[in-house]
């Protein structure tokens, strides 16, 4: 029975989750694709978090320059992407810790800070209803990918897994 349910489980669960160090992915079959495409990927930089993740390079919008993890700053960002609104219907728990913060949404990305500290970058081409194209780069800049990304693109940014599975929902 125990054997039956596992098996029946597990063949439930679609979403591959891709995990290293502060680095947390997710993707489907998604437009047609015959494998998952990464389409969200958190950061989250209160984690331990490996020293190559913070050379990786995101372009904030297709006209905007490379920037390195390490470089962003609140400065920086809101140049890019403008601040982060609070929604009317989030509880007010919610809106207490986002006034804490100072966040910046926009073209895919969602990067928060805390003291004008770097907390966690959400980035996402396939969320709310919408599709962005938010693009991330290799460490060494030589290569930019617009998400979704296939596996091979998300180790050429972040490098090897830790750990891939499957799961039957985005949890972060």
């Amino acid at each position: 029975m125990v054997m039956l349910l596992a098996g029946t489980v597990s063949a439930c669960a679609s979403v591959s989750r891709f995990e290293k160090d502060a680095v947390t992915a997710h993707g489907e079959k998604i437009d047609g694709s015959r494998e998952p495409l990464y389409y969200s990927i958190l950061i989250d930089l209160g984690n331990a978090i490996d020293s190559s993740t913070l050379n990786i390079q995101l372009k904030l919008r297709p006209d905007a320059p490379p920037i390195p993890l390490s470089e962003l700053h609140p400065e920086v960002v809101a140049k890019y992407l403008p601040r982060f609104t609070l929604p009317p219907q989030w509880p007010e728990k919610w809106k207490k810790k986002a006034r804490e913060q100072d966040a910046y949404t926009g073209g895919g990305f969602h990067i928060i800070f805390e003291k004008n500290r770097i907390i966690s970058i959400g980035i996402c081409s396939h969320c709310a209803g919408g599709r962005e194209h938010p693009t991330i780069g290799t460490p060494d800049g030589h290569a930019f990918y617009a998400l979704p990304l296939t596996e091979q693109q998300l180790i050429e940014v972040f490098g090897p897994p830790k750990r891939i599975y499957k799961v039957n929902e985005v949890r972060y």
